[in-house]
């Protein structure tokens, strides 16, 4: 949660990233550099059981109309994907592709999956949501990021959590503010990978007890229009109850955007490239 993939949760397959395309065939499009961090500020308490560890990776992205690809050099997101690994991303979803294994994951799909409930619900298990808020505020001041003058937006995500089953009760609250400076650059496109929750808000039919979450967070981003995050900060703040709770801040920027021939085989999965799933 605190990652910003499990609400979201991280969606729809990615059909496009299992296609293959016979010889090379290059057109125009972008190339930038993109790091994002996840550092744990500050927990107390069981809440830093859910993973107090820091995380970063920085890439290097081309796309193509509304296709991308992020090849991982530095750093990586566990378990999903590491140094070496690289997403395919459009604007409905992410696929993680593995060359050392020559596998793939399409993320969106998984994390979009209703078996998951279903098995969950075999189980006994249950979920709700309540006192979900999500506000979206324009703010003052015309920061420049990668070279291009950006407009700040703020969205505020909060709601609280029931978990119920015969065998665990757990109930907590959170709240995410996230903060974004966008800017309409020609030939790039709003990338996934730097919206609110990252990987899981690129879900247009998400299941459970998220479908509320997702429904109304892409409801507010909608005010960003077509315009690409070349930077956001987001500060989570996870709380199980008294004594038991953590602050996560999560940033991410864009830098060195330039025109670049793209190799459009590049932007889908290799022909013989094994589905896995993140379950193993």
């Amino acid at each position: 949660m605190r990652r910003g993939w499990w609400v979201v949760a991280l969606s729809a397959s990615v059909s496009a990233s299992a296609q293959t395309q016979a010889g090379a065939k290059r057109v125009d499009g972008l190339s930038y550099d993109m790091r994002m961090t996840t550092t744990p500020t500050a927990g107390t308490g069981l809440a830093t059981a859910m993973g107090n560890v820091a995380q970063s990776y920085a890439g290097h992205a081309t796309v193509v109309g509304s296709r991308g690809r992020l090849d991982v050099i530095e750093g990586g997101l566990q378990p999903l994907f590491t140094k070496g690994d690289y997403l395919l991303y459009d604007s409905t979803g992410i696929t993680i592709v593995h060359p050392a294994k020559q596998e793939y994951i399409p993320l969106s799909a998984e994390l979009n999956n209703s078996k998951i409930f279903d098995q969950m619900q075999a189980m006994g298990v249950t979920m709700s949501i309540a006192d979900l808020k999500v506000a979206m505020d324009s703010l003052a001041g015309t920061d420049s990021v990668a070279g291009f003058p950006t407009r700040h937006f703020r969205m505020t995500l909060a709601f609280s959590m029931s978990i119920d089953a015969s065998f665990m009760q757990q109930r907590f609250a959170t709240e995410s503010i996230t903060d974004y400076w966008i800017a309409n650059v020609p030939g790039l496109p709003s990338n996934p990978l730097l919206r609110v929750n990252a990987i899981n808000a690129s879900s247009p039919a998400p299941m459970g007890a998220f479908k509320d979450i997702s429904t109304k967070v892409d409801s507010m981003a909608a005010r960003l229009g077509n315009a690409a995050a070349l930077k956001t900060k987001t500060v989570s703040r996870l709380i199980q109850g008294p004594g038991a709770n953590m602050t996560t801040e999560q940033t991410s920027e864009v830098s060195n955007v330039q025109r670049a021939t793209v190799d459009e085989t590049t932007l889908v999965v290799p022909a013989g490239y094994r589905r896995v799933s993140i379950t193993g």
